[in-house]
């Protein structure tokens, strides 16, 4: 039967989201390899009279990114309304999402109407962390499971050996421009300069290259292309220091140590979860003592949650 997959990475201004989205194809090439897939944004809305091309497809896979929230009318990153339920009725299933931010106030009437009506009750979702877990269980979803983002799916124990956990010359950092503390993040980039021989910046968003000549100079660049950063961990000695979560788990990928400087739930969720090395930017200061450890890289990732996830849609 034909799916959908949930593209976050069509037209978004995140480099993160294409680091997201690659795993997210991978793992539908996986299960899907026999099925004809097609790719719709969620950054668009759309169009009613195309809406109905998709009533042939029975399964809807949204993948790996904060796209749920309290209030999905304000400013939402899934563009998917009213008039996509009766054709998106309970086809869609979770593959690793997560909460938008810690939100403390309950799931508005409408995002609950929104999310029972579009969330497959055949399938188990996956969810990316505990918190997210929680939310959707207060909604009544039940038939949830954490797996973790789909990034870290493949950071088993032989991958993550072959890190080198000692300190290198050169580093490459990010800096995230809408979560902006310019004192700590400024902090950051001295530490680096100090304890660096070499400090390159890859441009993950499309503002942030503003954002970091406000606060620092003699850095070098990397192209914002994820091509350029993926060619980058891979010729050069280095490690990861940076904001972005998603390009610290790409750096792990690329067997390259890091170190994630956590500013919202994402990165904080994930270390207590499946222990990501991250540190809170609150604690900058700390940095200078964190990057000469030596770090072994080892993640906590429930396996049998992964593989429960996948093999539902064996028996389809």
């Amino acid at each position: 039967m034909p799916k959908i997959i949930f593209d976050t990475s069509i037209g978004s201004t995140n480099l993160g989201d294409h680091i997201i989205m690659e795993a997210v194809d991978q793992i539908s090439d996986e299960l899907f390899g026999d099925d004809f897939v097609i790719n719709v944004p969620t950054h668009f809305s759309i169009h009613p009279k195309d809406i109905y091309k998709l009533r042939k497809y029975d399964t809807g896979i949204v993948g790996g990114t904060n796209l749920l929230k309290n209030n999905t009318l304000w400013k939402s990153q899934w563009k998917v309304g009213v008039k996509d339920l009766f054709v998106l009725w309970h086809k869609v299933v979770l593959l690793g999402v997560g909460w938008w931010q810690y939100q403390d106030r309950p799931v508005s009437a409408y995002s609950r109407m929104m999310y029972k009506s579009l969330f497959s009750k055949r399938y188990i979702h996956a969810v990316r962390d505990n918190y997210t877990l929680r939310k959707l269980g207060e909604m009544g979803i039940k038939n949830v499971v954490n797996t973790g983002c789909p990034t870290v799916w493949n950071l088993d124990e032989p991958h993550c050996s072959q890190i080198n956990p000692k300190k290198r010359d050169t580093v490459i950092t990010t800096i995230t421009d809408y979560k902006r503390d310019p004192d700590l993040d400024r902090r950051m980039f001295e530490i680096l300069k100090t304890h660096y021989q070499a400090v390159y910046v890859w441009v993950q968003g499309s503002k942030d290259r503003a954002y970091i000549e406000s606060l620092t100079s003699d850095v070098r660049y990397v192209a914002p292309k994820l091509s350029a950063f993926d060619a980058f961990l891979e010729k050069e000695a280095c490690e990861y220091v940076g904001t972005r979560l998603h390009a610290g788990i790409r750096a792990l990928q690329k067997k390259r140590k890091a170190i994630i400087i956590g500013i919202d739930n994402r990165a904080l969720e994930m270390r207590n979860d499946i222990g990501l090395n991250v540190l809170e930017r609150q604690r900058i200061d700390l940095l200078e003592e964190k990057i000469h450890e030596e770090m072994s890289v080892k993640l906590y990732l429930d396996t049998d949650a992964i593989q429960r996830w996948k093999t539902q849609f064996k028996s389809q």
